[in-house]
């Protein structure tokens, strides 16, 4: 059966994509940026010479491994109100992005600190810096340079993972295509442009990545 693709409806339903569009790099964004500085905690935690500090974060780094993302997600969702804590459908989404996708970050950023030359740390000691001015102004500028390309994988699956946000209702470029398609039954015409979108926001994060990599590289 030949199917008949109609591109007025894809153009007529667009902006409502596009509203989508915006909500998915909002909550991406943010949630990108909360899971970087999250990571950095875990990492530098991980790193601690605190036992009790350590196995925690090793825990959280397990269970997160061990759980789907929507599992996490429902539980945020429907388990904090239980508590009395009532957020909206985004700083949940935000909340379950950053803590998954912050485990992950943590054990890159992890790797990319223990890559670092043990003379890059004797020299910061040389120089009477306390711990956290070693990390800010030493180890961790090294280390970004080495798990910039990690770090942008990693990001571009918090992109993919940002579609589950919409089992919340939140409407993202996902429950936008979804919403489009119930309403028109006209499956091509409403997940084609959220593929065209999605494919769009990973490939920029990716030769944005490799510009900022061959940036670093000259400095």
């Amino acid at each position: 059966m030949d199917y008949n693709f109609n591109y007025n409806i894809m153009i007529e339903y667009l902006p409502d994509i596009l509203i989508g569009l915006e909500n998915t790099i909002l909550i991406s964004v943010v949630s990108m940026c909360c899971a970087i500085i999250w990571g950095v905690a875990v990492a530098l935690a991980r790193l601690s010479h605190r036992t009790w500090l350590k196995r925690a974060m090793g825990l959280y780094v397990e269970f997160i491994r061990s759980t789907p993302l929507l599992v996490q997600i429902y539980f945020l969702f429907f388990g904090l109100p239980e508590f009395g804590i009532i957020l909206p459908a985004f700083l949940v989404g935000v909340f379950a992005l950053t803590l998954n996708s912050g485990a992950y970050a943590g054990e890159i950023i992890r790797a990319g600190i223990e890559s670092i030359h043990q003379t890059q740390y004797e020299a910061a000691d040389s120089l009477a810096m306390s711990y956290g001015q070693k990390m800010r102004y030493v180890i961790l500028p090294q280390a970004f340079r080495n798990i910039l390309p990690p770090l942008v994988g990693q990001g571009s699956y918090l992109v993919k993972d940002s579609a589950l946000v919409s089992v919340m209702g939140l409407i993202d470029l996902t429950k936008a295509a979804a919403v489009t398609q119930a309403t028109t039954f006209r499956p091509l015409e409403a997940f084609l442009p959220a593929m065209v979108l999605y494919l769009v926001i990973i490939l920029t994060l990716i030769y944005g990545s490799s510009f900022m990599e061959n940036k670093m590289r000259r400095w």
